[in-house]
């Protein structure tokens, strides 16, 4: 048995680099805006007839929702398998779940000892997690060539465990009320299919910056991140063994933001960029790259 670190090495993307605004093509504007902001309880900050944002009880943006008519679902291709909600708190993420369970909406609550998780799906099928980080119940261990989770008790699983919504509920009070809005919330990660581990690997930490983080090539998954406490902030998998990039009717991803709080990280990413020749577009006056997947990111420098 070997004990590994979560992140290995040292990010050199910069600790304020954050994720952005996630942007999704979808079907029906309207039902999917009443579903965040009735299932997820997130606030919605602007709406029209042609996109939604919504976001926390701060107004703090998080998912940017685009209408497009005669969208469809393709299989097997590249781009996102699931965006998650981070909580702040295990207050919070317990009153999100509550919801979830009270108005009957399916979700599967899962322990992966580093995080305290649920999934679900909106209406129109794309995959969301909500949960919050818990680093220190357990530690990663390598048994018998496998990725494991070893808790603080001592039990040994896989990492995708039921979650124990009786320990998860105590932590609630009589006071609490289940349907009050998110605040503090982050976009916490997203998880892409894509084409190549070991491509997408090297992009994420070699150009784009981040730490490597768990790398399993023979589950065919694999992440990075910032640091040991923000840790799993870009995953990816070629579970679907595909090269072909979602086509533009594509219900789901549109693409997902990198936001820089700091002029010098986004101006060293550019030079990483133009290093390694990738090509970078501008789109009204909005700098966007694709990964070795073809999945899409914006560029942004926040400007206060």
């Amino acid at each position: 048995m070997k004990v590994i670190d979560y992140v290995n090495g040292k990010s050199i993307i910069g600790n304020d680099t954050k994720l952005g605004l996630v942007h999704l093509k979808v079907k029906n504007l309207k039902d999917q805006v009443r579903f965040y902001n009735l299932a997820l309880k997130m606030t919605i900050i602007e709406q029209n007839d042609d996109f939604a944002i919504l976001g926390d009880n701060n107004n703090k943006p998080l998912l940017h929702l685009r209408k497009v008519d005669d969208l469809k679902r393709y299989e097997r291709t590249s781009g996102m398998y699931h965006f998650a909600l981070l909580y702040p708190s295990e207050v919070e993420f317990a009153k999100a779940v509550g919801w979830l369970m009270y108005i009957e909406y399916p979700n599967a609550p899962t322990d992966h000892g580093f995080s305290k998780t649920t999934y679900l799906k909106d209406l129109e099928g794309n995959d969301i997690e909500l949960y919050i980080r818990t680093i220190d119940r357990a530690k990663y261990i390598i048994e018998d060539g496998k990725h494991m989770v070893k808790y603080n008790d001592g039990r040994v699983t896989d990492g995708r465990d039921a979650l124990d919504l009786e320990e998860l509920f105590s932590h609630l009070s009589k006071e609490d009320k289940l349907d009050s809005p998110i605040t503090n919330m982050e976009m916490g990660h997203i998880h892409l299919y894509g084409y190549n581990l070991d491509d997408m690997q090297k992009f994420y930490t070699n150009i784009i910056g981040y730490a490597e983080g768990i790398y399993m090539p023979y589950f065919q998954m694999s992440d990075v991140g910032l640091n040991k406490e923000e840790n799993h902030v870009i995953a990816f998998n070629a579970w679907k063994q595909t090269n072909t990039p979602a086509p533009i009717d594509a219900v789901g991803l549109d693409f997902y933001t990198l936001t820089f709080n700091n002029e010098k990280s986004y101006n060293e990413l550019l030079e990483r960029l133009e290093k390694n020749k990738i090509e970078i577009i501008e789109e009204n006056n909005e700098k966007f790259i694709f990964d070795p997947s073809e999945i899409k990111i914006k560029l942004e420098l926040k400007t206060i």
